[in-house]
């Protein structure tokens, strides 16, 4: 059975809650892209090495390895925290972009026909 769950509070701008790099497009809701977050903990303009994560921008459902056939998990809808540091989703964790990408080593993982990244 596929659950939905709609994302609570997200961020104020528009074009932060779209992924700049996808993996998928999800297998539990069929509508949302499974894109790369990074977790940055308290600091927004550092991430944490080798702390990344793959998050449905539809059903919020969580993948820790970018590979959505693996075992996924669920956020609190009410209070979405960072799977990682456990803070707030929005505030802890942002989308990754090229660089995090080769720092996670899953660049690989990305599906081309899905990447929304035209970086600077």
């Amino acid at each position: 059975m596929n659950q939905h769950r709609q994302s609570p509070s997200p961020p104020p701008d528009h074009a932060a809650i779209a992924p700049l790099h996808s993996v998928a497009v999800c297998p539990i809701c069929d509508a949302g892209l499974c894109g790369i977050r990074i977790c940055t903990g308290d600091d927004p303009t550092e991430p944490m090495p080798r702390r990344g994560f793959v998050i449905c921008d539809e059903c919020e459902a969580v993948w820790m390895v970018p590979d959505v056939r693996t075992v996924h998990q669920y956020l609190d809808s009410r209070n979405p925290i960072c799977p990682i540091c456990h803070a707030g989703l929005w505030t802890a964790s942002r989308w990754a972009d090229r660089d995090d990408l080769e720092r996670l080593g899953w660049s690989h993982a990305v599906d081309a026909a899905l990447d929304g990244g035209s970086e600077s």
